[in-house]
């Protein structure tokens, strides 16, 4: 028989509480749906030089429907993209914690608006993403007063070379529609027809080209834009008339619903990092 100092030490049980683990902040949700941060689709930092260079230039395919910005430089054009963005020349990203701020900063400035009754118009040139995201600044702004233009469909138009198209509003967003299903669109085609269409609102919440031609008819608009098209972050650094949120703006629906909670919860918190005033008006 061994001694006792040589025996195996004897077992107890051990009861351990296990703790859950804590809910995952809103900047780590919106990482994981791929809407900023690391991963998912959009341009790779050439490409993204190549865009910014583009803007510098004044080229209509980097500007979109903006018009071109007399005695922009390309580091008043990476001044702008990195502040709105948080993305460099070396690092093609999207800071989530901009997005975060952003929304934040957007829902505030659309409760303003709202409360003092004033019109509001909404559009989305990518609904398969995004109609839901803007249906929330719509109840947003409704439920707090604003007159959110929901007209009937108006065309016949022409939408990306293409026809017949019509603008249809679904819950106060305007889309492009086919007569049988949503549709995207990427050029002005539309927008211009929309703005036509709509009597002139006090505010204007869009992407793509919708915000570009509001902003370029001197209308103040709340904006989503990614970095495939970046010319929205000159606006922005105007200064006064443009709230840019950055975002992708192709994830599918649901990868949203975190910004569309934050919506929902009316929750006006700090602004972003501001973007540097670049251009003299």
């Amino acid at each position: 028989m061994r001694p006792a100092r040589n025996r195996p030490p004897k077992l107890e049980p051990r009861v351990e509480v296990s703790r859950p683990a804590p809910p995952p902040t809103l900047e780590v949700l919106i990482e994981r749906s791929k809407v900023a941060g690391t991963g998912g689709s959009g341009p790779g930092s050439n490409e993204l030089r190549r865009i910014v260079e583009r803007l510098a230039n004044g080229d209509r395919r980097a500007l979109g429907e903006l018009a071109p910005m007399a005695g922009l430089t390309s580091v008043d054009a990476w001044t702008a993209v990195t502040g709105a963005f948080g993305a460099t020349a070396d690092v093609a990203v999207i800071d989530a914690s901009r997005t975060i701020a952003a929304t934040r900063t957007a829902v505030a400035r659309v409760l303003e608006v709202a409360t003092s009754g004033a019109r509001v118009a909404i559009a989305t040139a990518y609904p398969a993403s995004l109609v839901t995201l803007h249906l929330s600044f719509a109840r947003l702004a409704r439920d707090n007063g604003a007159d959110v233009v929901d007209l009937a469909d108006f065309g016949p138009i022409r939408a990306d070379g293409r026809t017949p198209r019509w603008l249809r509003w679904v819950g106060g967003v305007a889309v492009v529609s086919d007569g049988g299903a949503l549709c995207d669109t990427r050029d002005g085609e539309a927008a211009r027809e929309w703005m036509f269409a709509i009597p002139r609102p006090a505010l204007v919440i869009a992407d793509g080209p919708f915000a570009e031609v509001a902003w370029e008819s001197g209308i103040e608009v709340v904006a989503f834009a990614g970095l495939d098209r970046p010319g929205l972050a000159l606006a922005a650094a105007i200064g006064g008339r443009c709230t840019l949120v950055p975002m992708r703006t192709d994830r599918p629906a649901r990868g949203y619903c975190a910004l569309e909670d934050l919506i929902a919860g009316s929750e006006a918190g700090p602004e972003p990092p501001a973007a540097a005033s670049v251009i003299d008006q």
